[in-house]
């Protein structure tokens, strides 16, 4: 082909492709507005909807009746004050305000547990601003979720329940509730995330967040999707950031109402272990290929897994052959079983995967506690940064332990133990008294992972953390 035959095909080729790409922009533009006016209408009929969803939203007003008060510190003369001047420091309401909303027509409503939670009355006030009593009908504390009821002959708007697992990321919702008080109130926002674990709000929710606006007095109320259909229940914001609020997906509420609604209460199972997260450094002191799983800190005695031979520092790695892929999958997949049932568990030890069998128990209300003590002195400063004291800690016992008593900055990494710890294991050795550990300590070498065993308290419990801290000397 001469010179003049390749300036034509090239010519040719370039004509070629701008067309192309003007088809392709316009493919991409007429997919654009396709998109835009799926999302524009509905969000230009919100009024309409707003409209046809607030109705099925309630404001609920509580009020507590706080503690007599003390006057003189004297039963007799307290009475005799009451007498003189009447109770004027006697118990007085403390109102408090939240949302919820209707659920079916038989006057349910549904709220969190933590609006009327040590409540003495609450009432139920409608979107016509007709005001009825309420009564409990049952809580669950773990999902922050309580049913009420109200008695009515009037026809009210309920829900419709929607699927939160069909949530995606970015989706337009609806939060509508009686923020601070001020009376129903409407903002929009989006899906912000999916299957989050908020470390305050329990292990047994995997929560909806959303930058829809929420405040104070949202909790309890509806989160809607653009069709009109319940998807989330409000229920806390973070405290520390903006635009971040949390929501139980419906899907699990569902379930709690309606036991509720049959039982008063929530039954679930309880496998009896502290578990813990496997970190990376875990990992590797614990030659595990990743880091999936829930890593079992603690075997309650007696309790179910106990009786089934679980072990401390066993990974559980499926429960009913559904995968743990994060320590948080254990406990919202246990909890959704009930007392008696058999779990069966896939369980990794020693390097070998084996199956054990529990038969469930009964979730109890308080968890096992001991009583601790702390003085000073010790020897691990040089090489870890902390010192330790052999101490007893129950006063019932004889029995010493080994406990961290002061920590320092040089510790790697910083605050991987606190005062008040108990060690119980340096790298799987047992350390049941001071010379133990010495005897370990001293055989350790400069700059060595190393893989800690302890005992910390949490509130009123006492569990059982595994810890990476490296030697510094």
């Amino acid at each position: 082909m001469n010179s003049t035959g390749m300036r034509e095909f090239y010519c040719l080729y370039l004509g070629s492709m701008k067309k192309i790409q003007s088809l392709s922009r316009a493919i991409l533009l007429f997919c654009l507005l396709l998109l835009n006016d799926a999302y524009g209408e509905s969000l230009e009929n919100l009024d309409n909807l707003v409209e046809k969803l607030s109705p099925s939203v309630v404001r609920i007003e509580t009020a507590s009746k706080e503690k007599d008060l003390n006057i003189t510190g004297d039963p007799f003369f307290d009475e005799f004050f009451k007498r003189q001047f009447g109770n004027q420091s006697g118990r007085k309401l403390r109102p408090g305000v939240g949302s919820g909303f209707v659920y079916g027509k038989d006057g349910f409503i549904v709220t969190n547990f933590h609006v009327v939670k040590n409540a003495d009355d609450i009432s139920i006030v409608l979107h016509n601003e007709k005001k009825y009593e309420a009564r409990i009908i049952g809580t669950d504390a773990r999902t922050d979720l309580a049913l009420l009821k109200i008695d009515t002959q009037d026809s009210i708007n309920e829900v419709r329940i929607g699927n939160s697992d069909a949530l995606r990321i970015g989706e337009w919702v609806i939060a509508i509730g009686n923020p601070l008080g001020l009376g129903t109130t409407v903002t929009t926002g989006i899906i912000s995330a999916k299957s989050r674990y908020v470390d305050e709000l329990g292990s047994y929710v995997d929560f909806i967040q959303t930058d829809a606006a929420l405040n104070k007095g949202n909790s309890g109320g509806p989160l809607f999707n653009l069709s009109g259909e319940i998807v989330g229940v409000n229920t806390a914001i973070a405290a520390r950031g903006q635009g971040i609020g949390f929501a139980i997906p419906i899907n699990i509420a569902i379930g709690v109402i309606e036991e509720l609604k049959t039982n008063g209460k929530v039954q679930r199972g309880w496998l009896g272990v502290l578990i813990q997260p496997i970190s990376h450094e875990l990992a590797d002191l614990l030659e595990l290929k990743s880091t999936d799983g829930a890593l079992v800190s603690e075997v309650v005695s007696d309790g179910p897994a106990f009786k089934a031979g679980l072990k401390r520092g066993d990974i559980i790695l499926s429960i009913n052959k559904m995968k743990i892929k994060k320590m948080e999958d254990l406990p919202r997949n246990v909890g959704k079983l009930k007392p008696k049932m058999l779990a069966k568990l896939e369980v990794l030890r020693d390097g070998k995967t084996i199956d054990i069998s529990v038969r469930l128990g009964t979730l109890p209300i308080t968890e096992v506690s001991k009583k601790q003590s702390t003085e000073s002195d010790s020897l691990a400063r040089k090489k870890f940064g902390f010192e330790v004291k052999e101490l007893r800690i129950d006063s019932d016992s004889t029995d010493k332990k080994v406990v961290v008593v002061k920590t320092y900055q040089t510790m790697d990494p910083p605050n991987a133990l606190l005062k008040g710890d108990i060690i119980l294991e340096i790298n799987r050795q047992p350390v049941e008294d001071i010379e133990q550990f010495n005897s370990i300590v001293s055989n350790i070498r400069p700059n060595q992972n190393c893989l800690f065993v302890i005992q910390r308290q949490f509130q009123n419990n006492l569990v059982t953390l595994y810890k990476s801290v490296r030697s510094t000397n």
